[in-house]
């Protein structure tokens, strides 16, 4: 769908994270006759994750109720038209709508998905909290919906991972949470895909990854550049220009910026790119936007010197996320008591790249792109998946990476696997293979080989009853 090129607000108050909640927000009108509110099935917006924020120590609260803290993604095109997401919620089934605006995400542990644009929304207004009953928790519904506001005053409701039009995301007993679904709106196919972001405010930043035969596209604010301006019977007589060098090979792109964004391909032995821009005019007007003469240099993403000690560790308690762990090659076992008593349940590894993994650095997420690869198998085989991981902490001269099990149990209360569980002594069972990947480069026990692990849990009468 093509969006308007300009966005209006919910009339409203809605605030970004903990401010001001609308209280007021009306309920969907999807199905009725002349609504302007859609369904989205094209990916433009969608809920990534959604939890209560832990803070190390406890759940976070705000005032008698706790904190979620989840990841909405828009799509570049809706980006590109100025559009923000939103989250409307209650307590269902009857309780009141209310909405919150998202905000965007400039640094975070993990990338967003390249095509697409990361917000982080914060609900918490009139939701449980630690003063409720176990009774109360266990019969808590918290509905959720992200949606687009259109300029036509119509709004776009993400319906990427629920095809019924009336059906929205719910939070349930017993983890009150909605948990990241890879195959819902994965990458755009075709080469990796990198954003170049030079914003109204002089800020520069990359989305995505820059990868050596990919592409990248450059968005330029024209505000940065205003002086080189004239106009004939409606024509623009002027241009902006975005100047790109590859190196080492010193491939040279150039392409009109002034409309929108430019995209080009990175040529396969490229190890960074750099960029400058040229403002010109009839009769003779030239400004430049160069970093003052220095220029805009971004590095590409080419796999580290070193990745691995790979391990999983799965504990009731310990003193770090990752030490103690069982090696990788050992296949790990999450098991009912892991899921109902361990505190710590993660896949831990390090990586080390000389100049970039031994020093501090806040942007080191911008600059190694680590996935998850994974499948599930039990009755069958389910396809390969895909997920980010988050950095945990530098450890010496490595930089260490950690993602939690938990969030990948296909055997996890209240939902249904991906594949049907096999049966092992009475119990159910799904195998997991895996492997890692750091910008291109793959971990593995062994080229084309697979990590493995095994989900089980008792019979589960909520499985027989709801899941095929």
């Amino acid at each position: 769908m093509r969006f308007a090129c300009a966005l209006v607000m919910l009339a409203a108050c809605a605030d970004a994270g903990d401010g001001d909640y609308n209280q007021t927000e009306p309920a969907p009108l999807l199905g009725v006759d002349g609504s302007l509110d859609q369904a989205d099935r094209s990916c433009h917006v969608v809920l990534r994750d959604l939890e209560r924020n832990w803070t190390g120590f406890t759940w976070e609260t705000t005032g008698s109720s706790w904190v979620w803290q989840g990841s909405i993604d828009i799509s570049e095109a809706a980006a590109a038209e100025g559009l923000v997401p939103s989250a409307m919620f209650r307590m269902a089934p009857s309780g009141s709508w209310s909405s919150v605006i998202a905000t965007p995400v400039t640094s975070a542990p993990t990338p967003t998905t390249p095509g697409y644009v990361r917000y982080t929304v914060r609900i918490h207004q009139g939701l449980p909290g630690p003063g409720w009953s176990g009774t109360s928790l266990a019969n808590a519904r918290i509905e959720v919906v992200p949606f687009l506001a259109l300029p036509e005053g119509g709004r776009l409701f993400d319906h990427n991972r629920n095809s019924n039009d009336l059906t929205n995301y719910l939070m349930a007993s017993p983890d009150l949470a909605i948990w990241t679904d890879p195959t819902a709106c994965a990458p755009p196919a075709g080469p990796t895909r990198a954003r170049l972001v030079f914003a109204a405010d002089f800020s520069e930043r990359r989305e995505g990854v820059l990868a050596p035969g990919g592409e990248v596209s450059i968005v330029f604010d024209p505000a940065r550049l205003p002086t080189c301006r004239n106009w004939r019977n409606g024509n623009p007589l002027y241009d902006i220009t975005a100047h790109a060098v590859f190196s080492p090979g010193q491939q040279r792109r150039d392409a009109s910026v002034r409309d929108g964004a430019a995209t080009m391909s990175v040529p396969s032995d490229a190890r960074g790119v750099t960029v400058w821009f040229e403002n010109t005019a009839i009769p003779g007007c030239q400004t430049w936007d160069s970093n003052m003469g220095a220029n805009y240099y971004f590095a590409a993403l080419v796999p580290p010197q070193w990745m691995g000690d790979a391990r999983s560790l799965i504990t009731r308690g310990g003193s770090d996320a990752c030490d103690g762990g069982a090696v990788a090659n050992s296949p790990f076992a999450f098991d009912t008591w892991a899921r109902q008593r361990a505190a710590i349940t993660n896949l831990c590894f390090q990586i080390y790249e000389p100049g970039l993994t031994d020093h501090d650095d806040p942007d080191l997420w911008h600059k190694l792109d680590v996935q998850l690869h994974y499948r599930y198998l039990g009755a069958a085989t389910g396809p390969w998946q895909q997920m980010h991981v988050g950095f945990d902490r530098r450890a010496g001269n490595n930089a260490r990476y950690a993602a939690s099990w938990r969030s990948l149990d296909p055997l996890r209360s209240y939902h249904c696997p991906d594949v049907t569980p096999s049966t092992v002594n009475g119990a159910q069972v799904v195998r997991i293979e895996y492997y890692l990947k750091v910008n291109g480069g793959e971990l593995r026990p062994q080229p084309g080989a697979a990590y493995a692990g095994q989900f089980s849990d008792d019979p589960s009468t909520w499985r027989d009853a709801n899941c095929d």
